[in-house]
């Protein structure tokens, strides 16, 4: 079995690795290894993994690798398991949760076939572990645990599999920035309406943003974030310096034992609070330039509510009005939209969609000139709707669903 010291694993959105990758060497990562789905890295310090906690805008969650071990079964897999010193990762009186995934498994496997049934034997080595040697069993927990566990099971040949053990450092997905709280149908997730940005360029000092259907003003709110150069976790943050605890980290013994690594945090999260508020106090002294609408009258008061709470409400103007006829600004600007796309058809939608489409692309060939416009769409034909020829297709997946971006040059 190999212990871990300084390895870890950043997950994301599918199509996203680059960008993340490229964040995690800004914050001082080392030997990257893009995956699908996420990076793995290493570091030579272990306050490089909360800086990207804190700063990356597209990471879904970040794992310290604990350990790693080969075995040949369930049962082999329980045993090393067993082995671990669990004490010296959490304390009896923690609630935990195990999450197991399956990697590159070989179809024709005779074991690790049901992942449910690898998270129970995953599960039972712990709790035995405590009850053997604390005469205690921890309590598991599946919504707000004190602990969180992610094990991955990969093939290596013939019949011996390779089993990571990671620590979940975020809780709470990092996509969850805390000012969505007032839901809305079908929003994208903040982490990849940021990555969305930033794979179509996007330069808050060149261009204006605009987003015609803005929903829960998600493209908006991470246009803010990224415009102020102000942390994601810029809300959570707020709460932390209440003492409160918005990441699991906060509660792991790696981190609450070493006295060294909760300074530098401590150093490292009251400096991005300062420079966040610089950012905000900058966003608000200039003209909006991050401008949003709806046409339905409770989306845009979800809206706007979400624009308060995320701290917006001066840098953020939002009018009711339909994105079919929305008038272009002055400056040069990115119309971006993540317009419904009938993954749930009822009779009849499926041609007012081809038409909202269409009027869309009208809309741009007409009053856009000169500008640029950008679709989030899970229904590529769809796209024909709108009548313009595409400078890029990227894809992506929202959720599980696979996407595309449109990218569309307006001359």
């Amino acid at each position: 079995m190999e212990k871990h010291r300084f390895d870890y694993f950043v997950s994301c959105p599918t199509g996203l690795e680059d960008i993340l990758n490229s964040e995690l060497l800004a914050q001082g990562a080392e030997h990257t290894v893009i995956q699908r789905g996420g990076v793995a890295f290493t570091a030579q310090e272990q306050i490089t993994a909360l800086k990207v906690l804190l700063r990356s805008r597209v990471a879904s969650r970040v794992f310290k690798q604990l350990y790693s071990f080969e075995c040949h079964n369930e049962k082999s897999m329980y045993q090393e398991l067993a082995d671990i010193k669990w004490n010296t990762l959490m304390d009896v009186f923690q609630t935990f949760r195990l999450t197991t995934i399956f990697g590159k498994l070989d179809p024709q496997r005779e074991f690790f076939t049901n992942s449910q049934f690898t998270n129970l034997k995953a599960k039972d080595a712990i709790v035995d572990w405590f009850n053997d040697n604390k005469g205690r069993r921890p309590s598991v927990e599946k919504d707000h645990p004190d602990i969180s566990y992610l094990l991955r099971v990969d093939d290596v040949k013939d019949g011996i599999y390779k089993v990571q053990l990671m620590l979940d450092l975020c809780g709470n997905p990092l996509s969850n920035r805390g000012y969505r709280r007032v839901p809305t149908e079908a929003p994208v997730r903040e982490n990849l309406a940021a990555g969305i940005l930033m794979l179509l360029a996007w330069d808050p000092k060149v261009e204006g943003l605009v987003d015609g259907m803005c929903g829960s003003a998600t493209f908006l709110i991470e246009g803010a974030l990224i415009s102020g150069d102000i942390s994601p976790q810029w809300l959570k943050l707020k709460d932390w310096k209440k003492n409160m605890r918005p990441w699991a980290f906060l509660s792991n013994q790696w981190f609450t034992q070493d006295e060294n690594l909760k300074k530098a945090f401590s150093d490292l999260a009251f400096n991005q609070l300062a420079l966040d508020e610089e950012g905000l106090k900058r966003l608000e002294s200039e003209t909006p330039t991050l401008t949003g609408g709806d046409a339905d009258a409770y989306v845009l008061s979800a809206a706007k509510e979400n624009v308060r709470v995320a701290g917006f409400s001066k840098i953020i103007p939002l009018i009711q009005s339909k994105a079919e006829s929305l008038p272009a600004p002055l400056k040069k600007t990115l119309f971006v939209c993540n317009p419904p796309y009938g993954e749930r058809l009822q009779a009849g939608e499926d041609e007012a969609l081809r038409a909202l489409y269409h009027d869309l692309g009208e809309n741009w060939k007409k009053n856009w000139k000169g500008h640029r416009a950008a679709v989030l769409t899970g229904n590529l034909p769809l796209l024909k709707s709108i009548s313009l020829r595409t400078s890029k297709r990227i894809p992506l997946y929202n959720g599980d669903i696979e996407c595309r971006v449109a990218e569309y040059q307006l001359f």
